[in-house]
């Protein structure tokens, strides 16, 4: 710790004073000394009185004289004494600095770290502990201000996105109440736009409480044992009619061929139906998707794989994002709320595991990792 001139100042006063008085108390405890071992000392009238003499000169103050090693044991204890008082005096000083440093932050959002060094033990440790608690308390404060800033995006997001379809239902209604003379195909067909957009605003909604379901720790799963070969085989045959209407092969392969693992089957349906369905909208020129399962160790590495048009390297890091969506160069053929991803990514969390993309000219893929038991670490009910 470097010491301020005022702090320097302090010390040296502090070292000289002590200094004089312990010189002073080393005499006089000397000099009594003396008296005591000589015997020629007397107390009376609440006085002590003594004819005993020091002697200085080097021909008597010599180790042969016990006044020397008595001289020389009181000057060393005082060394020692004065040394004491010093140290303890400096460790005064660094305890009030560190007060001050953690009076500054816990009344303001100073987090930096404590650079203090010392060579007492104990004020090592208390600083290094403190830096420790004020890492934390960054840490947390970071993570509220994250989420802080995460709740105002999802609010405006959330607000545009539903006022869109509602300014519409209510435009094609509005037309129909304000016109009960409408022909009849015209009111069908403007009804027919406002159900499909109503919808749009269900699926929204749907989407919208699915990804907050995702934000939990997982308190709201349902594990049990499932078999991956066999989990494929229902997906495949969910999306068969939508694969033979764009002309898609959809395939399976799992090495080895039975994997059993502990997850919630209604979550994971969601995940895969939310990659293959993202598939469907965005791959272009797609011919084939195939889903893949091998174990590595205590994991099980899936994937979801097809040939459509390569996902752009700026887009890959950010397609878990709520609501983002990759350019289609303004396609409004395509619908969605933009969470789809976001949910996935969200569900593989609670399993404790990964989700990442993948892309290139020949094969874009998403490479999901999962714990053979994801219920392991979980609190139990």
């Amino acid at each position: 710790m470097k010491l301020t001139a005022r702090e320097i100042i302090h010390l040296i006063l502090f070292g000289a004073v002590a200094a004089f008085v312990l010189l002073l108390l080393d005499w006089a405890v000397f000099g009594l000394i003396a008296a005591l071992i000589s015997g020629d000392f007397k107390v009376g009238r609440g006085r002590f009185e003594t004819t005993a003499y020091i002697l200085f000169n080097g021909k008597n103050f010599t180790p042969a004289n016990y006044q020397w090693w008595g001289f020389v044991l009181i000057l060393l204890l005082g060394i020692a004494l004065w040394a004491f008082l010093f140290l303890r005096e400096y460790q005064q000083i660094q305890l009030k600095r560190l007060s001050a440093e953690i009076t500054k932050i816990n009344q303001t959002e100073d987090n930096d770290q404590i650079k203090m060094s010392s060579i007492d033990p104990m004020v090592t440790s208390l600083v290094l502990q403190i830096n420790q608690m004020t890492a934390s308390k960054q840490k947390i404060l970071d993570t509220e201000r994250q989420n802080e800033r995460k709740q105002q995006e999802l609010v405006t997001n959330v607000s545009h996105d539903l006022r869109t379809p509602l300014t519409s239902i209510i435009g094609y209604l509005g037309l129909i109440e304000s016109n009960p003379n409408m022909p009849a195909n015209q009111m069908r067909k403007h009804a027919s736009t406002a159900y499909t957009k109503a919808q749009q605003l269900v699926s929204m909604v749907e989407d919208l409480f699915s990804y907050s379901q995702t934000q939990t720790s997982g308190e709201n799963l349902h594990f049990q044992p499932m078999e991956i070969s066999e989990f494929f085989d229902q997906l495949i045959v969910q999306f068969e009619l939508e694969a033979r209407k764009h002309a898609i092969t959809m395939s399976s392969l799992t090495h080895p061929d039975q994997i059993q693992i502990v997850a919630d089957p209604e979550k994971l349906a969601r995940l895969f139906m939310n990659l293959i369905n993202n598939a469907f909208k965005y791959g272009k020129t797609m011919t084939f998707i195939k889903l893949t399962a091998a174990t590595k160790e205590d994991k099980v590495e899936i994937k979801v794989q097809n040939d459509g048009e390569q996902i752009p390297k700026s887009s890959l890091s950010k397609l878990f994002d709520r609501f983002y969506r990759v350019d289609q160069s303004g396609n409004k053929n395509i619908s969605g709320t933009g969470l789809g991803l976001a949910i996935a990514q969200g569900i593989a969390q609670q399993h404790h595991g990964t989700i990442r993309a993948e892309s290139n000219s020949q094969l874009t893929s998403f490479v999901i990792e999962l714990p053979l038991d994801a219920s392991l670490g979980m609190p139990r009910g």
